[in-house]
């Protein structure tokens, strides 16, 4: 029985928690795809409901190695590079920032993407953005079943760097059903200019780690698209009972499922451990607000394992879908090194720095 792990901390508001505990979770075979999962019924929960025969039990295991560096508070709200940019204006030339793609030239500018994958015309340009965006387009991502399992942009950063943070603003379209999987971080050494497979390996500690920010249904015990979760590969990560090495989840333990219909404001962290401690973390915001914060984490064993690529993508199959076709927005994009935060509205002045 192939299986998924979950890595429990509690949501943050001002305190930070380490990860607690996992549990289990289906996942599905495939090296050339993202990492997938597959249904199981009775699969562990939060709540520590009975795991289905031949699943590992839920008590999990912490990241290996001793926390040496001390967690710091993050940043929230209106606090960010993106303080200093009303409505992103020139925001793109701001030296901590490694990307930004607001969708506006209506193509896919290849010296912002390396790869795209648009088969079957699963991307597309859409007149809905967010409340304080000062554009009008954004990127439509159509899955539809028998044609296609949506589709992605792809970029990888030379030589990569030691913490990013990717803000991208969400949209489901109010039919939308579950999704696979989703918005992606890697860190992978020698780099591809396109995302490389590895579903079900535990991948070497100097090699690649790797961590997808996504709304998970957990068996339909949440409404879709799902609760948001990480979803992860690294060199630590905890075997499941088949003997393969499917993806760990780290989730809060007050569930956050998005309202479908309405525009999020969704911004990942990755910082890479210092080579022999536990001090990696990884964090994710909703509208500005701290929600999963998972300090304690050996992402890996070689300093030049660097964080070097972002994976925008909405990837659905049937294994958690039967809507033929199901829709993601996205918008106003952007990859730092540093704390980014949602859109300033364009009626408000930037913040000075410092």
């Amino acid at each position: 029985m192939r299986l998924r792990l979950f890595v429990f901390a509690a949501c943050v508001a001002f305190a930070l928690v380490a990860p607690a505990a996992q549990a289990e979770q289906g996942a599905a075979p495939g090296a050339a795809t993202p990492p997938g999962r597959s249904a199981t019924a009775g699969a562990a929960t939060p709540s520590g409901r009975e795991a289905p025969a031949g699943a590992a039990t839920p008590p999990g295991k912490a990241a290996a190695g001793p926390i040496t560096r001390a967690a710091e508070r993050l940043p929230e709200g209106d606090t960010g590079i993106a303080s200093r940019y009303p409505a992103d204006a020139g925001i793109g030339k701001d030296p901590r920032v490694l990307l930004n793609e607001d969708f506006e030239s209506g193509d896919f500018d290849k010296a912002r993407w390396s790869e795209v994958s648009n088969k079957a015309d699963a991307l597309s340009f859409w007149d809905d953005v967010p409340a304080a965006s000062a554009g009008k387009k954004s990127l439509l991502v159509t899955a539809r079943l028998g044609e296609n399992t949506g589709g992605h942009l792809f970029r990888r950063f030379k030589p990569g760097v030691e913490k990013m943070h990717a803000r991208f603003y969400v949209k489901f379209a109010p039919d939308c059903d579950y999704v696979h999987h989703f918005v992606t971080i890697v860190a992978e050494n020698p780099p591809t200019p396109w995302p490389t497979g590895g579903a079900g390996e535990l991948p070497a500690g100097d090699k690649k780690f790797s961590t997808g920010l996504e709304p998970f249904g957990n068996y339909q015990r949440f409404p879709p698209p799902g609760a948001w979760n990480f979803y992860t590969y690294w060199w630590q990560m905890k075997k499941s009972g088949d003997g393969k090495y499917w993806g760990n989840s780290f989730t809060p333990t007050a569930p956050a499922v998005p309202e479908r219909g309405r525009w999020y404001a969704m911004e990942m962290m990755v910082q890479a451990n210092t080579v022999g401690k536990a001090d990696g973390r990884q964090a994710f915001w909703i509208d500005g607000k701290l929600v999963g914060d998972f300090p304690g984490i050996e992402w890996r064993s070689a300093a030049d394992l660097k964080v070097n690529a972002f994976w925008l993508m909405s990837y659905i199959t049937d294994l958690w879908t039967k809507h033929k076709v199901n829709r993601v927005g996205f918008d106003d994009v952007v990859v730092a090194t540093e704390y980014i935060g949602p859109v300033r509205s364009r009626d408000r002045p930037g913040r000075a720095p410092g």
